[in-house]
């Protein structure tokens, strides 16, 4: 809704009121605090004075904050704000890196992440376009009903309890609160309304949403039970069929902790032609980088492939593998000596971090135990004296203590980095068929 109000210039009033808008919109704009200081001066002007002489009174709000002390208070101002919007835009500008970073690092697509949730709930027996609840702009929405079948086995109702349009209260029974609480819905993109407010009732989940690490831990545990040894063929965009080796990598320290693991990959040029007695020949750094663009296509838009290419590659699946095997035990071997380095400097970072904290912390113990007694505590209250005695004693032992931390425990972080063994096995085969072949 908007008022509008005419200024006709030959009322006085309005000549004052004409005024003193466009001073207020000046303040408003451009004045910032000293702004307030001048609003102030105008409100009580014509709170004492009123409307009496239109053209003196109009001239003086026009020139109201022009007198030395405000143009000197308005240019500290401007510096002030100057520094302000300089140091907010470089706060921007590192916020838009460190997105653009986490972007890069993590590279989950919205729409990628849907159609892997939408596959692991289709495996469950719930199929998230069964779930569609409308849309918010652009932003689809789904409402995943908890009443479904698929849904009652264990664990599924703690991941679903993480959607509920609210907390369950103190004395509320579990039972009761699922029953009454209905779940909001979800969504892969934000849910911004019309006005630019986030949505009431939307949860836009993400990689580490409790729903979400449900659901791929499904496929993890396909693998695992698989034995992770598989082959599969997908049509590629290239005109060459081509073959790719995923290897898995992990590092182990003192106790069997896992200190490191990663997914390595060989990739080469597939062919049969003399395959009894060729061996396949890994690609070297630009064979292997547009090997795996086309598998980030492929994947991105998948499609079977013709329905021979599968006959063709069974045959070779098991040679395949160990042609190229030798190499990727050559490449886990220089990553195990690069992630060992890096281990290591990280133990001894963090072993340096624990010895100066327990340091400081033995610094200021053995202060407190050499401090000179109190000689007035002495005096006039025995049972505080006796007790700050036993305070020194025991200041003393955990002085004591800490020197002995301080040998032991940074060792041990250091060693706790130490790589004890590694492991390298073959997780499976992927081959890019090209559809014209």
């Amino acid at each position: 809704m908007f008022c509008r109000y005419f200024v006709y210039d030959q009322r006085p009033e309005d000549v004052v009121l004409d005024a003193l808008v466009r001073k207020t919109e000046l303040i408003r704009d451009q004045l910032g605090s000293v702004g307030q200081v001048i609003a102030g001066r105008i409100t009580d002007r014509l709170a004492h004075e009123g409307i009496v002489d239109a053209g003196r009174q109009a001239r003086e709000l026009q020139a109201e904050g022009d007198d030395p002390l405000s143009q000197a208070a308005q240019e500290e101002m401007d510096d002030e704000t100057v520094r302000r919007r300089a140091r907010q835009a470089r706060e921007l500008d590192d916020l838009r890196r460190v997105l653009e970073t986490s972007r890069e690092r993590v590279g989950v697509n919205p729409e990628e992440l849907r159609d892997v949730v939408g596959v692991a709930l289709t495996r469950a027996g719930a199929p998230l376009d069964a779930a569609a609840a409308g849309e918010i702009g652009d932003t689809s929405l789904y409402r995943l009903d908890p009443a479904l079948p698929a849904f009652a086995v264990a664990g599924w109702p703690d991941a679903l309890d993480s959607l509920r349009v609210r907390r369950r209260r103190r004395n509320e029974r579990l039972r009761d609160w699922r029953a009454t609480v209905p779940l909001r819905a979800l969504s892969f993109t934000p849910a911004i309304t019309p006005e630019g407010a986030d949505a009431e009732g939307v949860v836009q989940v993400h990689l580490e949403h409790r729903l979400v690490r449900r659901l791929l831990s499904r496929f993890l545990s396909q693998g695992f039970q698989a034995g992770l040894s598989r082959a599969c063929v997908i049509r590629g965009p290239g005109a060459q069929p081509r073959i790719v080796l995923i290897g898995r990598l992990a590092l182990y320290g003192p106790g069997a902790a896992r200190l490191h693991e990663e997914m390595l990959t060989v990739t080469a040029a597939w062919n049969e032609a003399g395959r009894g007695t060729t061996p396949l020949r890994p690609f070297g750094t630009r064979g292997e980088e547009a090997t795996l663009d086309q598998l980030e296509t492929a994947l991105r838009h998948p499609h079977h492939p013709p329905p021979t290419a599968e006959a063709r590659v069974r045959a070779w699946a098991a040679k395949d593998a160990a042609d190229l095997e030798p190499e990727l035990r050559r490449r886990a071997a220089l990553r195990r000596d690069e992630v060992g380095k890096d281990l290591l400097a990280r133990g001894a970072a963090e072993a340096e971090a624990l010895r100066r904290l327990l340091q400081d912390q033995r610094d200021r113990v053995a202060k407190a135990a050499d401090a000179p007694e109190d000689r007035q505590l002495t005096l006039f209250d025995e049972q505080e004296a006796r007790q700050r005695r036993l305070d020194r004693q025991h200041w003393r032992r955990k002085v004591a203590d800490l020197d002995t931390q301080i040998e032991d425990e940074p060792a041990r972080v250091r060693d706790g980095y130490a790589v004890r063994a590694d492991r390298v096995e073959i997780v499976g085969l992927l081959y890019l068929w090209p559809g014209s072949n």
